[in-house]
Order: structure tokens, then C-alpha cells, then sequence
């Protein structure tokens, strides 16, 4: 990470040239009517599902600040560019976005090794990068000046779940992690809050993306005998290991991430989520008293979206805090302008979900609450 950590002092000289360069050179991504922002996530592969979510809460967001005549005077139009999950292919979609499309910021970028892959280039190129939809602490520490996180981070996902099972008395936890960053990171948010309990992980097993190993993985985890699981798995891998399980052992507690918040994982688990407790990171989008999550499903609706989920909710969050910061901004929008108007919102509240960034802080939120997959295929409380 040291090679391509980004120095207090490097960005500042970034962010001072950008303001002294402002009055003779255009910013990328800027003109009179509209400023650009982009995205790479997946959309087909193996969480193709999860992407389309996250490109309908966005699009739900701004198509609505464009219908009110945009941000001081400007349309904000997103460019999407589909990586299929692949990161290598994430890479070079964030290089046409910064080199090609001249992109002003880049949002939404979808997984962990994903958004860790691209950090080197979002330094060399000084563009603002807003909510990597991943809660690694790869984006999160050291802190990045010009990285800005918006949801909480998969360890404040595992301290939740952790304390849960520990206040209900579960001692005998095991976890199956992902084989990738993602995976590693939660398995390390598990351990830590662990260890603050004077606990230790029941047993552990790894499982890949396309969940080819998931026999095996249920084979280790089941001859231990624990009495809850944890996934820190995403799509495919969640699914067969659970429904791998049940077959062998029902009536185990199983405990995901927030990465399962969309209705698109509840329908692919079928009978086998009900019981699945599921930490979310945002609060609940099918709420009637919540108001932000009123104001999410007008606007979901007002694009033709009759699903909700956290997915999209979170998408729908990161959009607006963006777009918070380039109102903040002013109307001469530059990179510069909006890295420091971001780093100025310290408390910052959108209808009753609570964000706040600094200086040295870039983690804006740290909200998680449990919730579980009922019988009759929907989220609840």
C-alpha cells in the first residue's frame, strides 16, 4: 500500500494547483450545462444482479436533481461502464472514465479488489473518488484525501454481528469468508471483534467466487458442529453454501453481510433464506415512516422501479452525498473545490441517516443494524 499511499502533502499541492489552474483551463468533466461523473460495476457476472441494483438507486437519485434543473444550473449525467465483477476489466474502465470520458469524480465503484485495484490511478490522476461500494479497509486506512467513504465498513458489520451473537449466548461461531480481499477483510473484522470478547472462531473455511469448492467448505464447517455461521460471501458462494448445508444439517443460523441486501439474493435462496440474518448498512427501504426511505421509494417509482432494496438504497445515499458536495461546491466547480467541500460536511443529516467527514476522517457513516429474511420472501425487522 506505501507505494501508492497518497500524502497530506501530495494532495494538497494537487488541490492547489487545481485551484490555481481553475481560471485557465476547463476541469475535467465540467462545462456550463453539465458535469460527468462515472461508475464501473457489475453488471452481467457473477453479481450482475446486485449491479443492476446499484445503477438503479444512482439513476433514481440524479434523474431527479435533473428534473429540477440539476446542480447550480447543471445536469449531472453518469457514465456506467459494466466490468463485470472482473478486475481486471474494473481497471480498464477506470482508465477510460478518467483518460477518455474526462470523468469529474468517480462514485460507486463495485468490490473490494475492484476499488483497491484502481486507488493507484485515482492518485496519479488527483480525480475525487465518492462511496467504493465495499466496506474494506483498504479505502479506508491509511486515510486517502481524496477517497471518501460513505456506508460503514465490513468491520463495523462484524462487530454487529458478533455483539448479537454473543448477547444471545452463541459461543460456538464459525465463518466462511470469500477467497479474495473482500473475504480476507471480513474474516479479519470477525477475528477482532472476537477477540475483544475474550472469543475465538469456532473453525473457518475459504470459498471461491464461483463457489466450485462449496461441497467442500460445507464439509469442514459442519464436521466442527457450530452453533451460528457467518458469510463473508457475496452471490453464488452465499447461495450453495447454504443450500449445500441445509441438505446436510438443518436449522443452522446463518449470518451475512450487507453485500446480501437485495431481493434478487432472497428469490436465488428460495426457501433455504428463510432465518437468514442479514446486517444492513442503511436504514430500512421499505419503511412508510422513515424520511429518507420515503423519499427513496418516490423517486425508485418515479423511474419505474417497484423493487426496493439496500442495495439500491445505498446507491440511492451515495448519489445524494455526492451531490451534496458539489452543491457545497459552488457554482465554480473543480475537483479541488470539491474534495474540501466534502471534507467540510462534519455533520451532515439526510432525512434521518447521519454522515459526517473531516480533516483525517473519511469513513462518513457507521450505521449497521440486523435484520432477517422472513417466510414470506421479504426483509424484516
Amino acid at each position: 500500500m506505501d507505494a501508492w499511499k497518497i500524502g497530506r502533502r501530495a494532495w494538497g499541492l494537487v488541490l492547489a494547483g487545481a485551484l490555481a489552474g481553475a481560471a485557465a483551463a476547463a476541469e475535467p468533466g465540467v462545462s456550463d450545462r453539465e458535469v460527468v461523473v462515472g461508475q464501473s460495476i457489475g453488471l452481467t457476472g457473477p453479481l450482475g444482479e446486485l449491479g443492476q441494483d446499484i445503477a438503479n438507486g444512482a439513476r433514481a437519485y440524479f434523474d431527479g436533481v435533473n428534473e429540477r434543473g440539476g446542480i447550480h444550473g447543471r445536469r449531472v449525467r453518469v457514465i456506467t461502464l459494466d466490468d463485470g465483477y472482473k478486475v481486471d476489466q474494473t481497471v480498464r474502465n477506470v482508465q477510460q472514465l478518467v483518460e477518455e470520458d474526462q470523468v469529474f469524480a468517480l462514485f460507486n465503484v463495485m468490490g473490494t479488489p475492484n476499488s483497491a485495484a484502481i486507488l493507484p490511478l485515482v492518485e496519479r490522476a488527483g480525480v475525487p473518488f465518492f462511496s467504493p461500494f465495499t466496506g474494506a479497509e483498504v479505502t479506508r486506512s491509511p486515510v486517502l484525501p481524496g477517497v471518501f467513504n460513505v456506508r460503514a465498513s465490513y468491520r463495523d458489520e462484524a462487530e454487529k454481528l458478533v455483539q448479537h451473537l454473543a448477547t444471545v449466548g452463541i459461543q460456538r461461531v464459525s465463518v466462511v469468508h470469500q477467497a479474495n480481499g473482500f473475504g480476507k477483510d471480513g474474516m479479519a473484522g470477525v477475528e477482532a471483534a472476537m477477540q475483544r470478547r475474550g472469543l475465538k472462531i469456532h473453525s473457518a473455511a475459504s470459498i471461491q467466487t464461483d463457489a466450485s469448492d462449496a461441497g467442500q467448505a460445507v464439509a469442514a464447517l459442519n464436521d466442527s458442529r457450530p452453533g451460528a455461521v457467518i458469510l463473508i460471501t457475496a452471490g453464488k458462494p452465499t447461495f450453495e453454501f447454504i443450500k449445500a448445508y441445509n441438505k446436510l444439517r438443518r436449522g443452522m443460523q446463518f449470518y451475512t453481510l450487507s453485500v446480501m441486501g437485495a431481493q434478487a439474493n432472497i428469490r436465488a435462496l428460495g426457501p433455504d433464506g428463510v432465518g437468514v440474518v442479514v446486517a444492513s448498512v442503511v436504514p430500512f427501504p421499505w419503511s412508510h415512516a422513515h424520511p429518507l426511505a420515503k423519499e427513496y421509494q418516490a423517486a425508485m417509482n418515479r423511474i419505474g422501479q417497484r423493487e426496493y432494496s439496500f442495495v439500491s438504497f445505498e446507491s440511492y445515499i451515495n448519489a445524494k452525498v455526492l451531490a451534496e458536495a458539489m452543491r457545497r461546491a459552488g457554482r465554480d466547480l473543480t475537483r479541488a473545490r470539491l474534495v474540501a467541500a466534502a471534507e467540510g460536511m462534519a455533520h451532515v443529516s439526510f432525512g434521518g441517516f447521519d454522515l459526517g467527514y473531516g480533516k483525517d476522517q473519511r469513513q462518513g457513516s457507521r450505521f449497521v443494524e440486523l435484520t432477517i429474511i422472513g417466510a414470506n420472501g421479504r426483509f424484516t425487522k
